[in-house]
């Protein structure tokens, strides 16, 4: 149920890649992520908190 005007087909590709169709992941510094989990819950909008960013250590990625 979408209309293009005047827009390039390139840009309608954009719009609709597979790659930008999910969620969005966001990195924030942690002092801000619980305003931006309630301002974001506010427009109800499904969100979380899902992990964090932390000094490398042995391992380039850590599932804890």
């Amino acid at each position: 149920f979408v209309e293009f005007r005047k827009i390039p087909f390139s840009m309608e590709e954009i719009l609709f890649d597979p790659q930008t169709s999910g969620g969005l992941l966001a990195a924030v510094p942690a002092e801000e992520a619980e305003k931006l989990l309630a301002e974001l819950k506010g427009l109800d909008l499904l969100c979380a908190v899902i992990g964090e960013v932390i000094d490398r250590k042995d391992y380039a990625l850590l599932i804890r």
